[in-house]
């Protein structure tokens, strides 16, 4: 087949319509499991730190965790500044990107495999695989992966557009260079781009023998190389000066421990379309033993089939898939090796696995004959064939229900949705509440990323514009579901009666001094009684540090939060600022807790 032909091959004819097909079983999927998931961790304290900041380059390059990810920097500011926690926009952007890394694999596989009908089946574990899963329904991870595979699967369609002659060979090589640009923009994995490339460019090197492939491609592509590289080195100097990764490894025998769980227990099931039954821990999916062993037995046959009839690449495409899963789980250990062996099962780490591992399986299917040539009467017709990819096709959809169905609903963030739907309707209900500022449920942020999970922070971008922690009589408590209840104080330390008859502490122009009758520090809420003839602004301090209330005629209460001033405090000073007298009756200072 002509190159012509393989370029009119991609959309037409019943092969293309079944790719339709598969593309769209996936859309429509990943759309429903999308619509309802929800925002979780990161997705939380990043786009509400974006909403703080001006769109400067020190913004864009700001290290997150030892990362430097300005395209993803760029997407989270424009999130949390035009649609903040719009969860359709950010699910309709997921599954738009996963969309078009599919779509660019089927460009891929019909270059590889022009005119097999093995390529529809190739595509659907690349589409519906659940190894993906996890990361699309979380979306700082679906940014971080999906742009990452779209270029790095466009570079190989480039490079396999340069090897087979289709367009201007230095434009296709150009394009490899600038998507390795592209992705590095995203994420580090893309460093993994150049090798890729490298490795997918001896498997077609077709016009030599064994080893002498190596400097047969080398010499072809020879200013390829050499771009690759110097963006590599220019990349990794900029990024060791930005910022440095910490997570380290464990010992020996723990990281043997991650390397068995990250390619037995993760990759290989998840590629063939499992678990389909598993505990869930946190973000660890821990298959059933049953699982692991039916999927290893599995992959070994397939393997060995295509390792004894695949076409005169196999052996290249085998390097490929092991150096890429070999450079992913180096990355995982270290990174986070110290975490423990359960890193190994978070799909999160070898979610960018399937787009090699498929392009790999179509170069070892490459040259070899239709069926294997494995002699089975079944395959020795070509609607035979045609009938048993379309079985194996609908045994992967649903191996791949059972596999989604283990995931749904504990990564979809169910609890996430429950509770800001929840706190943004009790907001709504009364627009006059200040909010305590406290840590949010581990289960949205955890606790690690210290101010960044307080409400305050969370929060900040809601279109309800919740105040926090400022004097009011209407201060509520958030408890674990997002209900908002009025406080009382826990263990309180009070101050003891004023001075002034009928009056407690007369509060006027002049500084009033409100001594606790025991020293009080850390967080605190004052609580105040008082009671005016007419408005005044009666400002609250102690040490550097004060805030202010409007004061209003007739008996009131008030909630003054008082922040950790890193020192004991013996008393409250005030001052009132209208003309008007404030008697303050009554004042103590403790925890707050729900009434």
């Amino acid at each position: 087949m002509n190159h012509a032909d393989r370029s009119a091959g991609v959309w037409r004819g019943r092969q293309a319509w079944a790719a339709v097909v598969v593309i769209a079983v996936m859309l429509v999927w990943r759309a429903l499991l999308m619509r309802d998931s929800y925002f979780n961790q990161d997705d939380f304290f990043i786009t509400a730190r974006a909403t703080h900041e001006d769109l400067t380059w020190a913004y864009l390059f700001e290290p997150i965790a030892g990362h430097v990810i300005p395209a993803q920097m760029l997407n989270f500011w424009m999130v949390g500044n035009l649609a903040p926690f719009r969860w359709g926009v950010v699910a309709a952007e997921a599954v738009a990107l996963q969309l078009i890394a599919t779509v660019l694999m089927w460009h891929l596989l019909t270059r590889l495999l022009p005119g097999r009908w093995v390529r529809v089946l190739l595509l659907a574990v690349f589409a519906w695989t659940p190894l993906t899963l996890v990361t699309t329904l979380w979306w700082a991870a679906a940014i971080g992966l999906w742009p990452h595979l779209i270029f790095s699967i466009l570079a190989m369609l480039l490079l396999t557009r340069a090897v087979q002659g289709a367009g201007r060979s230095w434009l296709n090589q150009l394009g490899c260079v600038l998507c390795l640009w592209a992705g590095l923009a995203w994420h580090e994995r893309a460093v993994l781009i150049a090798p890729v490339l490298l490795a997918l460019a001896l498997a077609l090197a077709d016009d030599a023998a064994g080893w002498r492939r190596v400097p047969a491609t080398l010499r072809r592509f020879a200013w390829l190389w050499v771009a690759l590289a110097a963006s590599l080195v220019t990349y990794l100097v900029v990024h060791t000066r930005i910022t440095t990764v910490e997570g380290g490894t464990g010992s020996l025998t723990e990281s043997l421990h991650i390397t068995w769980e990250f390619i037995a227990r993760n990759i290989v099931p998840g590629m063939l379309s499992g678990p389909w039954q598993a505990e869930l821990q946190g973000g660890a999916v821990v298959p059933a033993h049953w699982v692991t062993a039916v999927s290893l037995v599995l992959a070994a046959l397939i393997l060995a089939v295509l390792l004894r009839r695949g076409g005169p690449a196999r052996w290249w495409a085998l390097l490929l898939v092991v150096g890429y899963v070999g450079s992913d789980l180096a990355l995982v250990l270290a990174g986070r090796g110290g975490f423990g062996h359960l890193i190994g099962l978070d799909p999160r780490y070898s979610s960018d696995v399937p787009h090699i591992v498929v392009p790999a399986v179509a170069l070892m299917l490459r040259q070899a004959r239709p069926g294997l040539g494995l002699g089975l009467a079944a395959l020795q017709t070509h609607r035979r064939r045609v009938l048993s990819i379309g079985v194996l096709t609908g045994v992967y959809l649903v191996g791949s229900a059972f596999g989604t169905a283990a995931l749904v609903p504990h990564f979809q963030n169910v609890g996430d949705r429950d509770f800001v739907t929840t706190f943004r309707a009790e907001l709504a209900r009364d627009p006059n509440q200040v909010v305590w500022d406290a840590l949010v449920p581990a289960e949205l942020v955890l606790p690690l990323v210290g101010e960044d999970a307080r409400l305050s922070a969370v929060f900040a971008p809601l279109p309800e514009s919740p105040v926090f922690d400022e004097p009011s009589a209407r201060l509520r408590l958030v408890d674990e579901e997002g209900r908002l209840h009025p406080v009382e104080l826990d263990g309180s330390i009070p101050v003891p009666e004023g001075p002034a008859p009928d009056c407690g502490y007369a509060v006027t122009d002049a500084t009033v001094r409100l001594p606790f009758v025991l020293p009080v520090s850390g967080r605190l809420l004052v609580s105040m009684g008082y009671f005016s003839n007419g408005e005044s602004t009666v400002t609250v301090s102690a040490g550097d540090w004060s805030t202010s209330f409007l004061a209003r005629p007739g008996p009131n209460e008030i909630w003054v939060p008082v922040p950790d001033l890193e020192e004991e405090i013996g008393a409250l000073r005030l001052r009132a600022d209208g003309g008007a007298t404030v008697c303050v009756t009554r004042a103590a200072a403790g925890r707050p807790e729900i009434r």
